[in-house]
């Protein structure tokens, strides 16, 4: 793994709660990833669109949601055209450790699962191995 600069790394945050999204902002700050490179979506629909605008380096997403869930987005982007898209990768971030959401992420292939609540150190991990990256 190479050390990346963490001015380069894009971070979608996809959650229907907005106290989640502006803890882990404040998480992701403290781990060194400017605020500028911090994008949110409160639901699915809105997350396709933020992930087709910005092309985000990595996404944490919540899984249970209104209308889709984290599940409906992680399989809309993997069959996303643009190979940058779909290979997009994904942390699912969820109060839910129940082994049908793990087996349904793992089959999803997504790049993580971490159980809210989450801890700074957790959350660099998660990131640096999603990205198969270090992480300053």
């Amino acid at each position: 793994m190479s050390e990346t600069d963490l001015r380069r790394i894009k971070v979608l945050l996809i959650d229907d709660e907005p106290f989640i999204r502006v803890t882990l902002r404040q998480i992701l700050i403290q781990i060194g990833i400017p605020p500028s490179n911090l994008y949110e979506a409160g639901d699915v629909k809105a997350a396709i669109s933020e992930t087709l605008r910005i092309r985000p380096s990595v996404v944490l997403c919540d899984i249970h949601m209104p209308y889709d869930d984290g599940f409906a987005y992680v399989a809309t982007l993997h069959r996303a055209p643009i190979p940058e898209v779909a290979n997009t990768p994904v942390v699912m971030l969820t109060s839910d450790s129940g082994e049908e959401a793990v087996m349904t992420a793992k089959g999803h292939k997504v790049a993580g699962y971490l159980v809210k609540p989450v801890s700074i150190a957790g959350v660099k991990k998660a990131i640096e191995r999603a990205m198969k990256v270090t992480l300053p």
